[in-house]
């Protein structure tokens, strides 16, 4: 019987070393791939960056459901290949690079609660990181304090909304789309004021065609008049608004606008038109490409003219 008892006591110790040798090691692999979403500031990611902003881009891709993601802190192509395809599902332009708005819709993805004053949880840290990305900067506490409070009424007067401090389904559909205003620190306000001046001495038309420019990449939106999805009426209106000239936001009403210009004596900013009835237009951009919105799933980018059937232009 003592020996039986032995026996048995062995076997027990046994299988209690193997499950404490099995979790330790569980816990050991769980430790080296554990994620830390909550950063203090979010930096572009690109293929081939390293480190914190990277591990957390991978970590967010991999909870979102895209699958061969490691997350080791180096973004690689395969990370790129998800990465399009969750800008995409968005409703982003694929640029494989994760910049901040694309940061924002990571981070903020998921449920859409109504959170306030006093709430804690997950859903709070997940507003809290979006929220930072924007760059109104927050500790992710989990907890809904006046911190919090201060950066939904930002972010709300920022839109052009009534600021209640509450993260309403409206909230988080700006953060989910990437469409939430960026918050910009003074430095970059001096800068952006500083190019702003540059314009001076530069003709109407060139002062469109470069606002044009600095919406390349944005997305496709019918009906979009920005700040980031534009139809082609859309982005001429905006351009030429830049430039002091009110125009209507369509094809045909701008054509009926302005000075007829020949093809031959075309200058970078005057709008050019497409296709019978006047379906489509762009601002020329020379050496006979035109920058436009083209379609959906197509981002703000050039194009040769001749790949359209031309149908005029105007200058104003």
């Amino acid at each position: 019987m003592r020996r039986i008892a032995k026996i048995l006591l062995s076997g027990v110790a046994s299988l209690a070393l193997a499950l404490t040798i099995g979790i330790g090691t569980s816990a050991t692999a769980e430790a080296a791939s554990s994620c830390n979403t909550a950063l203090k500031s979010y930096g572009t990611v690109k293929k081939g960056s390293k480190g914190k902003s990277a591990k957390a881009a991978e970590c967010l891709l991999k909870k979102a459901g895209y699958s061969g993601i490691k997350k080791n802190g180096k973004f690689s192509a395969r990370e790129v290949k998800a990465l399009k395809k969750f800008q995409k599902k968005v409703k982003l332009a694929k640029t494989g690079t994760v910049n901040r708005r694309t940061w924002v819709a990571l981070l903020s993805r998921g449920s859409k609660p109504l959170l306030k004053y006093g709430k804690k949880g997950a859903a709070v840290k997940r507003l809290q990181t979006a929220l930072t990305a924007t760059g109104r900067k927050l500790p992710a506490t989990g907890y809904f304090g006046p911190m919090t409070r201060d950066a939904v009424k930002s972010l709300q007067r920022a839109q052009g909304w009534k600021a209640t401090g509450k993260a309403t389904k409206g909230v988080w559909r700006v953060l989910q789309s990437g469409d939430a205003k960026i918050k910009t620190s003074k430095a970059k306000k001096a800068k952006k004021k500083a190019k702003s001046s540059s314009t001076k001495g530069k003709s109407k038309g060139e002062i469109a065609l470069a606002f044009a420019k600095k919406q390349i990449g944005d997305r496709y939106v019918y009906g979009g008049d920005g700040p980031n999805a534009w139809d082609c009426s859309g982005l001429t209106q905006a351009a030429w608004r830049k430039a002091g000239v009110k125009l209507p936001h369509s094809a045909g009403g701008q054509y009926r606008k302005g000075k007829k210009v020949s093809k031959s004596n075309l200058k970078k900013g005057d709008l050019v038109f497409f296709y019978s009835g006047i379906s489509h237009v762009g601002i020329y951009a020379g050496n006979g490409k035109v920058l436009h919105a083209s379609r959906p799933g197509k981002p703000v980018g050039y194009i040769k003219m001749k790949y359209m059937p031309y149908q005029g232009a105007r200058r104003y």
